[in-house]
């Protein structure tokens, strides 16, 4: 029996994110399958890592996965596809007004991108606020207009998470807005705040990194988009996306990390394009390139030293004693979906739109999930169409 421990990395792209939710649930539910069947080839998920949206979706499967103090017998495989499908089912524009703002939101987006003039919100005005406080007097959930409610309410055991016996490792990205250091908040972190685990190696972390304890409000900053929500504040930093430093991270499950740890293999699940068939024309149509670009070629530049710290394990294997190799495998949409997909529908709640994506991502998952290991090919080869 070939056991194989995965860690799963989860790029950011608003709801296109939703995606994800399916390739998730159906590795989960795979997993639980082939475990007990038996299966010659197996993976176990032992690290999730994800930036933004991407960032929603690893909190949900590691929280799930969590044994909490309060909750004897909690956290399993079981909880943390529940976990998942319940956060994206109440993601959902589900209200009529919440229906309705998400129509008008999504129309605005889409005569911007046709050139229409609109006006900018500041979200660190009045207006943002009039606006959200309006959505609530007229029926809107808190969760649907609160971040920090959103996730509160996804997660209402989090203090109660018991750190001796969590076994997974989730890690989100952000970017401190002042110092400009790529911020991590990584759950061994706060195992080793508490004694649990021993300290990784400092050479994970320097003046331009930061590796945080995971917090609800590090997967608000991973998630805050600074045209739309104020930078999230925690302790001396004020954060943003972590698209602008790593989406999503992977850096951190190798550097410094001790070789039992290191998973044998990274599936990538991308939502955004790594190339695409025509040359955008118009401003908004560049700008979501741009955001595209932005997190991609950041990725690649991690995943491209992967594969040569492979190749040097290769070529001198006697110096590689105390290191690991590790396969990097690329899961994403099909290339006419991420033809069709444009900027405003990454800010589309429509519960219509996520379970289209979410059935996409089901299908793919179990298409590629039946041609692993051997024939599931692996990155760069399987990062483009």
């Amino acid at each position: 029996m070939s056991m194989r421990s995965v860690a799963i990395a989860c790029q950011g792209g608003g709801t296109h994110a939703a995606f994800s939710w399916g390739v998730l649930d159906e590795i989960l539910r795979t997993e639980k399958q082939w475990d007990s069947d038996a299966r010659p080839e197996r993976f176990d998920v032992c690290a999730i890592t994800g930036t933004s949206a991407g960032a929603l979706c690893a909190l949900m499967v590691w929280y799930g996965f969590a044994p909490k103090t309060n909750l004897p017998g909690s956290g399993s495989l079981d909880e943390a596809v529940a976990t998942l499908d319940r956060f994206w089912e109440g993601f959902a524009a589900r209200e009529l007004v919440e229906i309705m703002h998400n129509k008008i939101s999504v129309a605005a987006l889409e005569a911007k991108e046709k050139g229409m003039p609109l006006p900018a919100v500041n979200p660190y005005g009045i207006v943002d606020d009039v606006i959200l406080a309006q959505l609530t007097m007229l029926g809107a959930r808190k969760e649907y207009v609160d971040f920090q409610a959103m996730l509160g309410n996804a997660c209402p055991d989090f203090e109660t998470v018991d750190w001796a016996q969590v076994r997974m490792r989730a890690m989100v990205g952000a970017s401190e807005v002042r110092s400009g250091a790529e911020t991590v908040f990584d759950t061994r972190k706060n195992q080793e705040e508490r004694n649990i685990k021993t300290p990784i190696s400092a050479s994970a972390e320097h003046r331009w990194r930061r590796r945080l304890p995971f917090s609800l409000e590090g997967v608000a900053a991973s998630g805050t988009l600074p045209t739309v929500r104020e930078a999230e504040e925690i302790g001396d930093g004020r954060y943003w996306d972590g698209l602008y430093s790593q989406n999503p991270p992977v850096r951190e499950l190798l550097a410094g990390t001790p070789k039992p740890e290191i998973p044998d293999e990274i599936w990538i699940l991308r939502i955004n394009p790594q190339n695409i068939d025509r040359e955008p024309t118009t401003a908004e149509a560049i700008k979501d390139r741009e955001n595209e670009l932005m997190g991609n070629l950041s990725l690649n530049k991690e995943l491209d030293f992967i594969n040569i710290a492979n190749h040097w394990m290769d070529k001198y294997p006697d110096l590689a004693n105390d290191k690991k190799k590790v396969a990097v495998r690329t899961i994403k949409m099909r290339h006419q979906t991420a033809e069709t997909l444009r900027m405003p529908s990454k800010f589309d709640r429509s519960a219509d739109h996520m379970n289209e994506l979410r059935q996409e991502g089901v299908e793919v998952a179990r298409e590629w999930l039946g041609r692993w290991p051997d024939g599931a090919g692996t990155y760069p080869d399987d990062a483009g169409y």
